[in-house]
């Protein structure tokens, strides 16, 4: 469960200085495709801020390897992704966007979050209730049952997708570092991974998007964390949460054609 009580890391006189920088993350050891390198240079082309791609040859250069998380390696290529996302935007702070092409500048967006220091970050609005992270189907793989739905978790998603034009989504955003929604954030994510490593340790991603209870090359997945369950089970509440300190004015990226 997320820890919802609010207390503040960074005081108004302590402020962190945000660069404007936009952090994106290719975790595997395959080449990019040229379809992800023509967005890679949308980013660097249209946004107007300095792109960083952090991947397997110099994540180090920012994570120290006593630092990174026990789970980090055994996971599927895109939740180590939601992983680093969470750790960059907390720790650094400045943007970050999915390997898809933007629209345009970033630069007023960098601005307004460093003009009102009432602010906590800035994204897009979510677009549709179907947007909406399933955190019952999250909980469901968790408990391992399909025989029935957990009445708690069903209401929780609802309620969230009824909310849902007050979220922000999960693609690109920015956010000021170590303020209270990055904490809380950091902190319920390295819960779950504790939580998760001792089923991660038996039984480790073996395919890139790998899914739990998807057939791989005829094996049914035992790999244990829901597809959203590191990302957007946490940051849509934490979203509603922290509405009225988050501007839902970012441009989306771009979510066709990018495969």
């Amino acid at each position: 469960m997320l820890a919802l009580s609010i207390g503040s890391t960074v005081g108004a006189d302590e402020r962190l200085v945000m660069r404007n920088v936009i952090y994106i993350f290719w975790t595997g050891s395959n080449e990019i495709p040229q379809v992800r390198k023509d967005s890679i240079n949308s980013i660097k082309e249209k946004s107007g801020a300095e792109v960083v791609l952090v991947g397997e040859s110099n994540i180090y250069e920012y994570i120290h390897p006593g630092k990174i998380h026990e789970a980090y390696p055994l996971l599927n290529l895109a939740h180590r992704a939601d992983y680093l996302r969470c750790y960059f935007m907390h720790h650094f702070g400045g943007g970050y966007c999915d390997i898809k092409s933007i629209s345009g500048s970033w630069t007023p967006y960098f601005d307004l979050l460093r003009q009102d220091h009432n602010l906590l970050g800035v994204g897009y609005k979510e677009a549709n209730r179907h947007g909406v992270a399933n955190i019952c189907q999250s909980q469901a793989i968790l408990d391992g049952c399909k025989a029935h739905t957990d009445v708690s978790a069903f209401l929780k998603w609802r309620l969230m997708q009824l909310r849902y034009r007050k979220l922000i989504g999960n693609g690109a955003f920015i956010f000021n570092p170590r303020s209270d929604i990055t904490n809380l954030w950091w902190r319920e994510l390295n819960h779950r991974l504790d939580f998760i490593l001792p089923r991660l340790i038996k039984n480790p991603a073996q395919h890139p998007k790998e899914r739990p209870n998807h057939v791989y090359d005829g094996i049914v997945s035992q790999y244990p964390v829901p597809w959203t369950w590191i990302l957007g089970d946490i940051l849509h509440p934490l979203s509603y949460k922290f509405r009225k300190k988050l501007l839902r004015v970012l441009p989306p990226p771009n979510f066709k054609d990018y495969q």
